[in-house]
């Protein structure tokens, strides 16, 4: 079996669920508790797809925009990006249109995209 990685971070403003999603795939848990997180944190999951064992780097970063530059720091060797947004602040899906989509396309320009409207 061959071991690749693959790099993914997810983007979006506080609150907005991103560690919460994380917790869910990786644990399977939930928690009602809000704890922002302060820059980055980083977590790792094995996964095989098709007999081929993929290394998911999984960067979960903070969304305040005190932390936005050093959020630069975690773009290089991206694979994939995931944005985050509540669905019952439309402010964040904005914030994802102004800012972390344009991001992304400055900062890791090599990465596919696909958006369904």
């Amino acid at each position: 079996m061959n071991n690749n990685q693959c790099k993914v971070i997810l983007l979006g403003e506080s609150s907005v669920g991103k560690t919460s999603l994380i917790k869910r795939y990786l644990k399977d848990e939930f928690s009602d508790v809000i704890i922002s997180t302060v820059s980055e944190c980083y977590l790792e999951k094995q996964i095989d797809i098709n007999g081929t064992i993929i290394n998911l780097q999984i960067w979960d970063t903070a969304g305040e925009e005190r932390y936005r530059t050093l959020i630069r720091n975690y773009y290089n060797g991206t694979n994939a990006a995931i944005f985050v947004y509540d669905i019952t602040k439309k402010t964040t899906f904005d914030e994802l249109k102004n800012y972390w989509y344009k991001e992304i396309k400055e900062n890791c320009p090599d990465i596919s995209m696909y958006f369904n409207n």
